[in-house]
């Protein structure tokens, strides 16, 4: 009967990314497995015959996985550059607590309970929810089985416990934070239209100086509506459009005077304003200033909305494909500011073959040279390679005429791809092996063994960022990217309202899969 399976691969791979998918959508309390349910499915449909694994296509796996560490690659580094120096110490403290994770689990596994390496490697990538992880320890095993089987039963097992030490970090109140650098962002931005009745110079208004609120539109006492630039002297009676995070804006009024009665972007006859979508190449990869709009326009960019976050737009903003630029400017140059940003909704999907191909190339490459330690050989392999390029090649953004980064939409599209069809794989190739290791004596001390890693791991963290100075809310986000889950952020979103939470995970996601892939392979060397 299961032979339809074994015989039709490529319909089996999609019904499991189907079903996987749909169980995937199911809420067990806080939280939903999202892609990793596609796993599930499919060690369940793999263990229904011994033939079904042998038959999926060769190389599928690493083809997925690759779309997925590339896209992810390109979106972390940004941040793990920008965060690298302010956030080192932190940074360090992650690496060495996932080293000691790794020795625990090492140790602890192999010596004390018999269970061999490959095993280990797979239920430290499981308590890690690391699937570039899980790929490093199947390519260094002699049993790719092996490896998927640890990773199978950690993984559930970090998503429960991690949601119970955040749950624990939420629930705190009274928490030092000496060092923590503070929120980088507001977590949302509003508008709104403010009465001089204080005169005072701009630069002196709380806030404008740390690039936290600025003004788009002003309409002086005595003239027309205008956007707001090289403000200087504020005099009673002046209007203007204060923008950036509730807070900012609240103290700049203050500062200024009080609510106009009126908005003044509701009064369009002069300055217009509107999200023009960023699609033209050229322009990705440089700054809000390189724009000019101010030079060639009389315009001025306000924010600028990325994803589903809202960034107050600065000089030294850089741009990326798919973002849509507030910009405000005289009526009539409103066609004008569009044709030079682009605003084609057809091109936020394309991707730039050149570019992509070239980067997966070099990712390859980087990946291929290894090292002998002992008994255990390291590279980085078709995991960490690409992930290592991408990271750097999206710090980048764009060499001359490449533009390096992809389209937000473009970028969560492939990664969604390559990790289903990666996941499905794993699952359908390790299934029967699941079915025979994970429910007995020997998977019951597998269990044991990830759980006092897991637990041993997170709490070496949070202890870390306890004594380094860091806030409940960062090192909740710190957490997230340690683990490397975002059913873990989202869930620490829900708890607290601060943009911390999303830069902690931004912090240590790639870097944590970086040193995930690293321990793992020495783990397979048991």
């Amino acid at each position: 009967m299961w032979q339809f399976f074994a015989d039709n691969p490529w319909e089996t791979l999609f019904v499991v990314i189907t079903l996987g998918s749909l169980f995937g959508m199911v809420r067990f309390g806080p939280v939903k497995l999202g892609a990793a349910g596609v796993l599930f499915v499919g060690l369940l449909v793999g263990a229904l015959d011994p033939d079904i694994g042998p038959a999926v296509p060769a190389g599928l796996s690493v083809f997925g996985l690759a779309l997925y560490v590339y896209t992810v690659g390109l979106e972390s580094g940004p941040a793990f550059f920008r965060e690298l120096r302010p956030q080192l110490v932190v940074m360090l403290g992650a690496v060495a607590a996932l080293v000691v994770t790794a020795l625990a689990v090492g140790l602890l596994g192999n010596s004390v309970f018999g269970i061999s390496g490959p095993f280990l490697a797979g239920g430290y990538a499981g308590i890690g929810t690391t699937t570039p992880g899980l790929a490093a320890a199947q390519a260094t095993s002699a049993d790719p089985t092996e490896p998927a089987t640890g990773y199978a039963i950690g993984y559930p097992l970090a998503v429960i416990v991690t949601i119970m030490f955040v749950a624990a970090i939420a629930g705190r109140r009274n928490w030092p934070a000496r060092r923590d650098p503070g929120e980088g962002l507001p977590d949302r931005l509003v508008t709104r239209t403010v009465l001089v009745t204080r005169p005072t110079k701009w630069a002196q208004v709380p806030g404008v100086a740390e690039r936290r609120l600025r003004a788009s539109v002003i309409r002086p006492r005595e003239g027309t509506t205008r956007v707001a630039h090289s403000l200087d002297h504020l005099a009673a009676g002046d209007q203007l459009v204060l923008v950036g995070g509730p807070a900012e804006v609240e103290a700049g009024a203050k500062a200024l005077g009080e609510y106009a009665p009126a908005h003044l972007l509701d009064q369009r006859d002069t300055v217009d304003y509107r999200r023009v979508l960023l699609t033209n190449p050229d322009l990705a990869g440089r700054t809000v200033g390189e724009l000019d709009l101010e030079g060639r326009f009389g315009a001025m960019a306000s924010r600028v909305r990325r994803g589903d976050v809202d960034l107050l737009a600065h000089d030294g903003l850089l741009l990326q494909l798919d973002d849509r630029v507030r910009v405000v400017m005289p009526r009539d140059k409103a066609a004008e500011v569009t044709d030079l940003l682009g605003d084609t909704e057809a091109k936020v999907s394309e991707v730039s073959a050149v570019s992509l191909g070239l980067g997966l190339a070099l990712g390859f490459l980087i990946g291929i040279p290894s090292l002998t330690v002992g008994g255990t050989t390291l590279s980085l392999g078709t995991a960490a390679g690409p992930l290592l390029v991408a990271m750097v090649l999206g710090w980048r953004r764009r060499t001359g005429p490449l533009v390096w980064t992809l389209p937000t939409r473009a970028n969560l599209t492939l990664r969604q791809i390559g990790l289903l069809v990666f996941l499905a794989c794993v699952g359908l190739t390790s299934g029967y092996s699941f079915r025979r290791d994970a429910f007995s004596l020997f998977g019951l001390k597998l269990l044991v063994v990830l759980l006092i890693g897991a637990v041993v791991s997170y709490a070496l963290l949070v202890v870390a960022c306890r004594l380094l100075g860091q806030s409940r809310e960062r090192t909740m986000g710190l957490l997230a990217g340690y683990v490397g889950n975002p059913a873990i952020t989202a869930y620490a979103n829900s708890r607290v309202t601060d943009s911390r939470v999303n830069t902690g995970y931004s912090t240590l996601f790639a870097l944590a899969i970086l040193v995930k892939i690293i321990c793992i392979q020495l783990i397979v060397g048991l």
